[in-house]
This record gives C-alpha cells, structure tokens and sequence, in this order.
C-alpha cells in the first residue's frame, strides 16, 4: 500500500516517538505500506523544523530514510474545489502516486476525512491504525 503523508505527519513523529505518526514510520520496513512524500511536502516539514527544538531535527534526519520521494503535482484533469490552495500540491500529489493520504491538518484537509477525493481515502494515521486493527491486519496493542 502506497501512503502519501502531509508535512503535519511527519512532524508530529518528529515529536513523539509514541504517536501513530511515528508507528508508521516505525513499522514501514515491514512491508505493509510505502511512506511517500513530495518535495513539496519534504520543504514543508525543513521549513517548520527550523522553529522547533534540535531533537526534531535529530529524529526527521531518522525518518527521512524511511520515505520515497515523488514528483510534485500541483494541477488535475479534474474540477477541484478545495479551498485551502497551500495544500493542493499536497492532496493532487497523493492523488497521483498513493492509495491513501495520511494528514493530521484537520482544519485544512477535515472536509475529505470520511468521504476521500475522487477515491483516495483521506484519515489521520490512527484512524488509519485503528481501521487495519479492527480489520485483523495489524495486532492489538
């Protein structure tokens, strides 16, 4: 399964090694998903690193190995109505490469979150998490 992560995905697993940010990042060398991201989304995340304590920085240098880079897509063959246009590039690149988009910006992103973009299913990773538990894909914690 091809996981496309906004920037706020990943920096949430820069601040807690606890969260279910950082278990995707944890568990993607088992095979089950591909962590991809944009460089769009990769300046994202150096742009807010740059205001946050040193030890983010330290564990993003960790998780970045763990992510496949594709291209930026920034327009679709498709009428769009999304209002929050800083992260277009973030949702049109999703739609592009991945099966499912990973966010944590509920303001921006909340409108898809249930409903998905043209069948790309939009959810926060526990949300994500907790649907392939209850499927029986993932154990129980």
């Amino acid at each position: 399964m091809r996981v496309f992560l906004d920037s706020s995905v990943a920096l949430a697993a820069c601040g807690s090694d606890r969260g279910a940010s950082s278990y995707l990042f944890g568990k993607s060398e088992c095979g089950l998903w591909e962590l991809l991201v944009s460089p769009y989304v990769l300046s994202e995340v150096e742009d807010n690193l740059l205001d946050l304590p040193p030890a983010w920085s330290i564990a993003w240098k960790k998780y970045r190995s763990c992510l496949s880079v594709v291209d930026d897509i920034t327009i679709l063959p498709h009428a769009v109505v999304f209002p929050a246009s800083k992260d277009r590039p973030v949702l049109f690149s999703a739609f592009a490469y991945a099966d499912l988009l990973l966010v944590l910006d509920v303001a921006d992103f909340g409108p898809l979150m249930g409903t998905g973009f043209y069948g790309l299913p939009v959810m926060t990773p526990g949300g994500f998490l907790k649907g392939l538990r209850e499927s029986g894909v993932l154990p129980r914690l």
